[in-house]
């Protein structure tokens, strides 16, 4: 039987899979009012603190034309209680026919159903 730890654990790991997919790899900036606190702590420098500064930051990215084949995938999620990291990889080929990759890192403290806090390997 799973104990509350394991069930929280899960139910915060369902929701930045969600999020990730949902806000970032399908670009739906409107829904991350449904994932993301008010009062949301940014750690990476490049984007402003808050919901509002999440969302006007990830609005202008997402105005920005990408190379045709560009994809984010979430390749895993683990947690353990508030915390989860997310492993993903952007691949793209570049405007001088080469191919790229990104991997990068993503950890998340979430509060009360929310995701609280944001913290990445880019910061």
């Amino acid at each position: 039987m799973a104990s509350a730890d394991d069930a929280l654990t899960q139910r915060n790991k369902a929701l930045v899979r969600e999020f990730y997919t949902t806000v970032l790899i399908n670009r739906q900036v409107d829904a991350a009012p449904q994932f993301l606190r008010a009062d949301y702590i940014q750690h990476n420098p490049n984007v402003p603190t808050g919901l509002k500064g999440f969302m006007d930051t990830f609005r202008e990215r997402f105005a920005q034309k990408l190379p045709p084949d560009y994809k984010r995938e979430l390749l895993n999620v683990v947690g353990e209680n508030d915390m989860v990291v997310i492993f993903v990889r952007q691949t793209w080929t570049s405007r001088d026919g080469q191919h790229k990759q990104a991997l990068g890192f993503d950890m998340f403290r979430v509060q009360d159903g929310k995701i609280a806090e944001h913290w990445d390997a880019d910061a």
